[in-house]
């Protein structure tokens, strides 16, 4: 049995020669939380790169997370006993699907340390942390450690399994090539509008309605205190959305966004077709085909060369079966994993 002992934060974990943990401590952390980013990334072919910008948003406080106890970073000390940041993780909750509370991790490790017995132990320190956030609520949802991975994440995911977590949905990352695309019209007595600022407030709400039916709903996100928060979304391109109106009703609608700063990085010419959705009474009538062919003939017209979206592959509604036959062809799959909490 191994040994164990202390580390920083009072917990008691299996003897790894050298490794010891703290939390953040401000602004001092976001350049090796960025090169054990890069690295990670570039391990796992994953092509983003990070500004510290980004690192700095991510590390701000919210009702949800601190980061100055929600965020844990593993040591390796050097023989004259300096620390350097060798993997980092962050912990959070959210509720999801019927009232399911999901208690979060993103874990991040230099290769270098990929192959001794780090990572567990990473994922066990995470897991010791939610079980205190879950404590301080109230005991009325079902429960869950929650964690992602990308097919590529290899090591990541054999870590998880070994940990007790199992896949429980499978989201494929698609492309469409804009070559060519489809024409359609749009139904009987619907027309789509430029996006007006009068307009947002039923976009949203309609956004709302559905979002709320799906596995991946973080139900925070679609309280009304979060309306100013999804107006402020600099993400937003609503020049670009492509939204059905039955006379003063959103019927369904696709948000358009480009990434110019993301292209100019990667040296591509990528849009987005994301936020696909119909509402109920409008559903099987053609309107979601009508609206994506129109969203393909923008991004072209804008210059973009493809277009990816992300669907959930087990989404009833046959999602993914209905992106295949339009022509977006799979690239990457991202795995949702979960273990019961104790």
């Amino acid at each position: 049995m191994s040994e164990k002992r202390n580390t920083n934060n009072g917990s008691q974990v299996p003897d790894v020669p050298q490794l010891t943990f703290r939390h953040f401590q401000g602004d001092s952390d976001y350049l090796p939380m960025r090169a054990i980013l890069i690295e990670s990334n570039r391990t796992d072919e994953i092509h983003d790169t990070p500004s510290l910008d980004d690192i700095r948003n991510w590390c701000l406080p919210s009702t949800r997370f601190d980061p100055y106890r929600n965020l844990l970073f593993a040591l390796s000390h050097n023989a004259e006993g300096k620390p350097d940041v060798i993997g980092f993780s962050r912990v959070f909750w959210y509720t999801g699907l019927e009232d399911t509370r999901l208690y979060a991790q993103l874990s991040f490790l230099h290769p270098d340390w990929r192959e001794r017995e780090v990572w567990p132990i990473i994922v066990q320190q995470n897991e010791r942390r939610l079980r205190e956030i879950a404590a301080s609520h109230p005991f009325t949802h079902q429960r869950f450690y929650q964690a992602w991975a990308t097919s590529t994440q290899v090591k990541w995911k054999s870590v998880l399994k070994s940990e007790g977590y199992q896949a429980v949905r499978h989201f494929n990352n698609m492309l469409y090539r804009l070559d060519d695309f489809p024409t359609r019209a749009l139904p009987a007595g619907l027309q789509v509008r430029p996006v007006q600022l009068e307009h947002y407030r039923n976009i949203w709400e309609a956004q709302r309605e559905v979002q709320l039916e799906l596995f991946e709903v973080v139900a925070e996100n679609w309280t009304e205190e979060m309306y100013e928060a999804w107006l402020a979304n600099p993400s937003h391109t609503p020049q670009l959305w492509q939204v059905a109106w039955d006379g003063d009703v959103v019927a369904g609608m696709v948000l358009n966004r480009i990434d110019e700063a993301e292209n100019k990085q990667l040296g591509r010419k990528r849009g987005y077709t994301e936020h696909i959705f119909v509402r109920r009474a409008w559903r099987k009538c053609g309107l979601a085909r009508a609206l994506l062919a129109r969203s393909l003939q923008v991004l072209k017209g804008q210059g973009m060369e493809e277009v990816e979206l992300g669907v959930d592959t087990e989404n009833k509604s046959g999602a993914y079966e209905f992106y295949k036959r339009l022509g977006y062809q799979t690239f990457s799959t991202d795995v949702w994993y979960r273990k019961p909490m104790e």
